[in-house]
This record gives structure tokens, C-alpha cells and sequence, in this order.
């Protein structure tokens, strides 16, 4: 019986081993006029299996059973492709050709794709030309092309957006003259930097690309959207293994690894998982550490029913960074001779050295998870609800503010003037005058539903969009800003440092919290937008919001770590706003589409009554808020902008638009009083005008090159002297450089003793700006060119990025100021890696 079970499992797996030796690999290559294309996906629909190109533009499968089978071929920017094919035993290679859609800018093309990302943007499912807004990415191809791995770095190529990370981990931005624009994840605002200008933003593993709407949208995304939003979209799942794994290394021990995965679990569930890890010493030690994962999970109930939930995580920190300081008067030799002019670095510092105590830090921890339904309706219509969560963590210690000795004797060789007295001073050592304490708890939850469709009204055609969005939000702020109470003490409390061969360990530092900030803001909005068809060359938009904003705040006595001992009475503050938008598209020929748009915006202002605060009005005179009421009228403008968009056989697109935008009702930080009370003034009306453009071109599938120029001066039009503080009339806003210009091309070679080498370069010049808004201090305008060298074999790729390669000395933001931070030398970071 034995001998017989034996026999038969030996029968058994001799056909299953002659039936897997009767199935068939498949191999093929994927072309584009003669020309490979890489990373096209290729799918057997009846048996689930699928590959992609490698660098030549061959795909394998294994293990086809002979017969009749349908391939679909799809890439971004391509039609799809479905095919029959015969398969059998020493078949020959298979060539398919695919076709170009007509594409815009970064991949955004008239396609499926094109209004998948144009929606998730813009909430309207219609090709981006149709739009009479100005929008622009930066796509996944330049993030590869170009090696970055922070949104610091990234946004350098694209206009009317100056990005700047101050404090070592604060990442800040202006949009066409105006700070603190919205920031989104996959759709979500994040308010962080709504409340402090700034924020940590993590590094790019997960990253697909990053959207920007240039001007105001405050009729879709709400109060705030003043110079724009900028939206961080995360990698979608994928329905084919699609695998990758690098580990770089880099000047200044620069270490990183990234690591990414995404299928297809069943038919209707697949996933896509990031994570990355870095560590550095970095240029002027700051020693930057990140550790950030990201699931993406997409479930596809049937075809008209569709879940997406993602999860992201991340806990970096960074070395704080106080710059180094420039003189803030007139520096004279003892002899009377003119040293440094106010504003001038003295030339004894090494651009190397960092003077921040060895106890400051930044921690930043994130946890923060959405979840998504779509339901398609009948035609072309959608229903969607994503709700989101974001628990943010910001804990912040560094000895920011830095000043040289002064004293009335003269036991100094340098000296300012001061009321026609001669004040000695030392440039030779430095003190921290300032140690900040403090840290940020923001809880998020906020759940936007709409209902996008299509409908017929006689000639007209309609794409109509309803919604309502709800946020709320628990903020605590933790403040360690007594120094009299002990919140900053130790033997290195305000120590003195040598400039050249400093010290920095002055002795230990304890912080602790004594205050509280305490904040629970809610937002409830109603939206409806509609871009009307009139006729195939013309399309008219109209949109409309109405916003109520609630704000109520307390402080807090703070024991025992982060124990709330007392609070105050609660203040609120409630703003009811209407938005608007208005736009019209003419398309007089196919490629060429021109539009005009106005529309409105708000900004609530977060002042609360504080009694030992002056406040002044527009007027310039001194007022006695109402405790617990609203202290500012929120801010308020428009913007009118003019554009035109062109696309010649998907080659060459170019959009270039001219705007101008005004700002009522601006507030301002003014400084202190004689007796140490903060003042502040709702003092008048800032503009802001210019143009930007931007081209992509790509003349054939090898060599791309993507370029923008970008003009604006932003002023202050009206404002208010007062007996604190003269006029600033005319003067221009901080960290806003008037002209930027970049240049990014990339080629790769596709034949030859080279083929798969490939050489990435580019140009950045920011002009000079103002670091405050008397415009005393300014950083001066720089060049940087940058390149990237590659070369792949099969799934491998090596990479040789090159920063500031002609090593230009440059300084890239500033603390106070007056502190400036220099940019970073000429560095390296090779890269190897494979993807599947």
C-alpha cells in the first residue's frame, strides 16, 4: 500500500513539475517611437501577474500557461494599450508601441491621471487647462531626477515660492510676497504654521509630488490661503510589485536609507509602504537625525465604492541653529575710523563654526492618519469624505539670541554711538542673551465632504462641486520663558564665548515650564464652486464660502513637567467671512488657453487681550481692547490675475501669469516700550505684484528641462507711524527676493558605450532680500549650480548628486534678523540603489 501511495505521489509531482516546465516566461519591450521606455507597467489580466520596464525597456513574467492571454500596458502620460497575445513555447520577444497623451506640466496631463491629480487639487475632475488658476508641482520624475530629500530643497524648483529653514528645523515659506501659506498633506491642512509661521517638515520618502496653487484659495481650503497652498501628496498603492531600497552617504557623515514597497493583496486591496532613516553630523554640526514610515492601503469595494487610508509617522530631531551675528549699529575704530557698517558680519567668524549651547535641541514627533470613501454615483458623479487626524509633537530648547559686550568704559578697541555717547564693544566674544524654551502639543481633526457632478443646463455644461469641511483643534503651548522663576538656569545661563576657538560648553542648563498657552479652535465652512462650459473655447468659474471660526483661549500655570496646575477665564474670538471666486478660460486654438480670475480671502488674527500689551489701531493711537473679545479685525484682500498656458504637441508647456494682491488690516509685532510691554499695531495695507513663469520641455523621451523665472515686490502701501514706531510706508517685506530664476535639465543617454549613464544640472539664483520689515538687515542675492551624475544597469542605479558645486559662499535665512545663517559649502551624496 505503501509502494502504491509512493508511486502515485511521485506520478503527482512529475506532471506538476512537466506542467510548470510547459509554462512559458514571456519577455517584451516597451517603446515610444523607436525609443525605450522605462517604468511602464505591463499586466496579464487573467492570471493577476504583471512586471515592469527595467532601464532598456524590457519587462519579463514568468510562468504563463501557453494560449490566448490580454496584456494592459499603462504608464503616466501614455494611452493605455491592450493587447492579445499568443503564447507558446520559444516565442520571440514582443514589441509594443505606446502613444503620448497631450501633457501639460510634471507629468500633468489630459488623461485619467491628469484629472486625478487636478482634482485631488483643485476638487474639479477637468484637465488643468480648463482651470483659470496658477498652478505648477514638482513631480516625482524631478525628485528623482534632482536627489532632494527635503521640501526645503524641492521647492527651490518652482516659482513664486521662496522656502527658508530657520532655527535648524523650522521650515517657513513665502508665496508671491506673503508668509505662513497653507500647508496640506494629501488634501489636510496643517495648522501648524498658521499659529507660528513655522513648522519641521520630515523628509520625502513617501512622497509623490508636490502641488502648489499660486494666490489666494481661501474659497476651497478656507481663511489664511493668502500667497497660496502648498499641497504634500504621498505615493499612492500600487496594483503591481513595485519595490525599491537606497542607502546614500554624503559630506559631513551624511547617512540615509530609504526603503519602499507597494502590490496588490487581493483584487480589490493594495498597499504601499515607505520608510526611511538619516543620520549626519552636518555642516556646521548641527547633527540632524530623521526616522520617518508611511502606510498607504487602497480597497476597492466594488467599482463604484472605494476606502484609502494612510498612516504616517515620523520622530526627527535637529541640531538648533542661532546663525551668526551681524553688528546692529555703525562700528568705529578707537581711532574714529569707520569699521562696519550696521548690518555687516564681522570678518573674524569661520562659517564653519555653530555657537548654540551642546544642550539646545528640536524634537519633533508626528503621528497622522486619514481615511477616505469615495462613492461614484451615476455619470460623473462623486460623493467623498476623508477624514483626518494629526497628533503633533514640537519640543524646542536652544540659546537663540546672540550679542556681542558693550560697556560705557572704554575697555574696548571698537566702539557705536549711541545719543551722540560713545558705547565700547567687543567683537571678539559673543553672549546668549536669549534662551527659548518651549513646546507645541496640536491635536487635528478635520473631515471635508463633497459631491462633485456634471449636469446639463440647455448649451451649458456644469462642473459642480458642493461641500462642507469642519476642523477642530486642541493646542497647547508650554512655555519655559521666566528666567527669574528658574525656567532656564545652570552655570551656562547667558554665557560668554570666544568667537574664534569657542568654548561652547559654558556649563550644565536645566529648563523647565512654568506658562501655559491653551487653545480649541473650531472652523465650520459651506463651498460651492462651478466651472461652467459655454462653449468649447470658453469656460467661466464661479465659486463661493462661507467660513465661522471660533477660537477660545486660556493660559495656564505649569508644575511638575507638563501638569496644568490653574487657568485662566477662557477668551474667544468668532469671525464669520464670505469668500469669492470669479475666472474666466478662452482657448482660441487648441494649444493655447488664456484666463483671467479675482478672487477674495480672509485671515482671522489669534490676538487675545493681554493687559501688560500695548495695542494700536490703524490710526496709529493706542486702544483698550475688551477682555476676552476679539482684538483684531480679521485681515482681508483679493487678488486679480491675468495668464496664459501653452502646450505644443506635449513638448513644450509654458504658464506664465501676472497678479497683483492686496492685504488689509495687517498686524505687526512693534517691539517693546521703554518698560518692556509688547506692543502691537494693526497699522495699514501691504501689496504685492509681479509675474511668474514656467516651461517644461521635453523634445525628445531623453532629455527634459524644466526652467521658471519669477519677479515680485511686495511693500507695505499704508502704515500707520505712532509714538512707538515711525512709518514703514514703502519699505519692502521680509525674506521676499524680487527676482528668482532656476533651470533644471537632465539627459539620459539611450545607445552607445554610455547608454543608461545619465547627467542631471541646474541653476538657482535668489536675489537679495530684507530680513525685517525696516529693511536694515538683508542677505545678498547668490548663484548656486548643482548636478547630479547617474548611471543604471538592469534595476540598479548609482547616483552622484553635487551641491553649490562652484562653492559659492551664501547665506540662506536668518534668526533675529540680524543673525544670519550661512548656506551650506560644496557637499556630495552618492546614492545606490535598485528598484523592482
Amino acid at each position: 500500500m505503501q509502494k502504491k501511495m509512493l508511486s502515485l505521489l511521485l506520478c503527482v509531482l512529475l506532471s506538476l513539475f512537466v506542467a510548470k516546465a510547459q509554462n512559458v516566461n514571456v519577455k517584451g519591450i516597451i517603446k515610444e517611437n523607436g525609443v525605450p521606455i522605462v517604468g511602464a507597467n505591463v499586466y496579464v489580466k487573467d492570471i493577476d501577474h504583471g512586471s515592469v520596464t527595467n532601464p532598456s525597456g524590457i519587462f519579463q513574467i514568468f510562468g504563463i500557461t501557453p494560449g490566448e492571454h490580454i496584456v494592459e500596458i499603462t504608464f503616466v502620460g501614455y494611452q493605455k494599450k491592450i493587447s492579445k497575445i499568443e503564447v507558446k513555447p520559444d516565442m520571440p520577444m514582443l514589441e509594443f508601441e505606446l502613444e503620448k497623451t497631450a501633457t501639460l506640466l510634471d507629468g500633468v496631463e489630459i488623461s485619467a491621471e491628469c484629472i486625478r491629480k487636478t482634482e485631488a487639487a483643485l476638487k474639479l475632475p477637468v484637465p488643468l487647462k480648463d482651470i483659470p488658476l496658477t498652478t505648477s508641482s514638482v513631480g516625482a520624475e524631478l525628485i528623482e531626477q534632482t536627489q532632494v530629500n527635503s521640501i526645503n530643497e524641492a521647492l527651490n524648483y518652482s516659482t513664486g515660492i521662496k522656502p527658508m529653514l530657520n532655527y535648524g528645523g523650522f521650515q517657513t515659506f513665502t508665496m508671491r510676497g506673503f508668509g505662513a501659506p497653507v500647508i496640506m498633506q494629501d488634501g489636510a491642512r496643517d495648522e501648524r504654521m498658521n499659529f507660528s509661521n513655522s513648522a519641521p517638515v520630515t523628509s520625502l520618502v513617501a512622497v509623490e509630488r508636490i502641488e502648489f496653487l499660486k494666490g489666494p484659495a481661501s474659497v476651497l481650503y478656507g481663511h489664511s490661503a493668502v500667497g497660496g497652498i502648498i499641497n504634500i501628496v504621498r505615493k499612492q498603492p500600487s496594483k503591481d510589485l513595485r519595490a525599491n531600497f537606497s542607502t546614500s552617504y554624503g559630506s559631513w557623515e551624511s547617512k540615509r536609507v530609504n526603503v519602499g514597497v507597494g502590490n496588490r493583496i487581493s483584487n480589490k486591496l493594495s498597499y504601499r509602504f515607505d520608510a526611511a532613516l538619516s543620520d549626519q553630523k552636518g555642516w556646521r554640526n548641527a547633527g540632524d537625525k530623521t526616522s520617518n514610515a508611511y502606510l498607504a492601503l487602497n480597497y476597492d469595494l466594488d467599482d463604484k465604492n472605494q476606502f484609502e487610508l494612510r498612516v504616517g509617522v515620523n520622530d526627527d530631531f535637529y541640531g538648533t541653529e542661532t546663525g551668526l551675528p551681524a553688528v546692529t549699529n555703525d562700528i568705529y575704530t578707537k581711532e574714529g575710523k569707520l569699521l562696519y557698517k550696521k548690518g555687516d558680519l564681522p570678518t573674524s567668524f569661520d562659517r564653519k563654526q555653530r555657537y548654540n549651547d551642546p544642550a539646545d535641541f528640536l524634537d519633533h514627533e508626528n503621528v497622522n492618519a486619514s481615511i477616505k470613501y469615495t462613492r461614484k454615483t451615476s455619470g460623473n458623479s462623486k460623493l467623498q469624505m476623508q477624514a483626518s487626524y494629526s497628533d503633533d509633537l514640537i519640543d524646542y530648547f536652544s540659546t537663540e539670541e546672540l550679542s556681542y559686550l558693550h560697556s560705557e568704559n572704554p575697555i574696548y578697541d571698537t566702539y557705536f554711538l549711541k545719543g551722540g555717547e560713545k558705547i565700547h564693544i567687543s567683537l571678539d566674544t559673543l553672549q546668549r542673551t536669549y534662551p527659548l524654551r518651549f513646546s507645541h502639543h496640536t491635536k487635528t481633526f478635520q473631515n471635508d465632504l463633497y459631491y462633485s457632478t456634471q449636469i446639463k443646463t440647455g448649451l451649458l455644461q456644469h462642473n459642480l462641486t458642493m461641500g462642507c469641511f469642519f476642523m477642530y483643534i486642541d493646542r497647547i503651548s508650554y512655555k519655559g520663558y521666566d528666567f527669574d522663576g528658574g525656567d532656564v538656569a545652570g552655570a551656562g545661563l547667558f554665557a560668554k564665548i570666544a568667537v574664534r576657538n569657542p568654548v561652547l560648553n559654558q556649563g550644565g542648563l536645566t529648563t523647565k515650564f512654568s506658562g501655559a498657552s491653551i487653545y480649541h479652535e473650531m472652523v465650520n465652512a459651506l463651498y460651492a464652486q462651478d466651472l461652467i462650459e459655454i462653449s468649447k473655447q470658453f469656460k467661466f468659474m464661479l465659486g463661493m464660502r462661507f467660513d465661522y471660526f471660533n477660537m477660545r483661549y486660556q493660559s495656564g500655570i505649569v508644575s511638575n513637567g507638563r501638569n496644568i496646575t490653574s487657568k485662566s477665564k477662557e477668551n474667544e474670538i468668532v469671525n464669520k467671512s464670505f469668500s469669492y471666486r470669479a475666472g474666466v478660460v478662452y482657448e482660441p486654438i487648441e494649444p493655447l488657453a488664456l484666463y483671467a480670475s479675482y478672487s477674495s480671502f480672509f485671515k482671522p488674527k489669534r490676538s487675545v487681550y493681554d493687559e501688560s500689551y500695548v495695542y494700536l489701531n490703524k490710526d496709529g493711537n493706542q486702544f483698550y481692547p475688551n477682555d476676552g473679545k476679539e482684538v483684531y479685525e480679521p485681515e482681508n484682500g483679493y487678488q486679480a490675475e491675468l495668464g496664459v498656458k501653452y502646450n505644443y504637441n506635449s513638448k513644450l508647456f509654458v504658464n506664465a501669469s501676472a497678479y497683483y494682491i492686496k492685504k488689509n488690516n495687517i498686524v505687526e509685532y512693534l517691539g517693546k516700550t521703554g518698560e518692556g510691554n509688547k506692543i502691537y499695531g494693526q497699522i495699514g495695507v501691504v501689496d504685492s505684484k509681479g509675474f511668474d513663469v514656467e516651461t517644461t520641455f521635453k523634445p525628445v523621451n531623453s532629455i527634459s528641462i524644466k526652467a521658471g523665472y519669477a519677479y515680485n515686490t511686495a511693500k507695505y502701501r499704508k502704515y500707520s507711524a505712532n509714538g512707538y514706531h515711525d512709518s514703514k510706508q514703502g519699505n519692502y517685506i521680509r525674506n521676499n527676493p524680487k527676482n528668482h530664476v532656476f533651470v533644471w535639465a537632465h539627459y539620459l543617454v539611450l545607445k552607445g558605450a554610455l547608454k543608461n549613464c545619465s547627467v542631471g544640472a541646474g541653476i538657482d539664483y535668489t536675489d537679495k532680500l530684507y530680513t525685517n520689515s525696516s529693511n536694515e538687515y538683508s542677505l545678498p542675492e547668490y548663484w548656486l549650480f548643482n548636478t547630479v551624475l547617474g548611471y543604471g544597469l538592469d534595476r540598479t542605479y548609482l547616483h552622484l548628486k553635487i551641491n553649490n558645486v562652484l562653492n559659492r559662499k551664501y547665506y540662506s535665512s536668518s534668526v533675529y534678523s540680524n543673525q544670519y545663517i550661512p548656506g551650506q559649502e560644496r557637499n556630495v551624496m552618492l546614492t545606490v540603489g535598485f528598484k523592482l
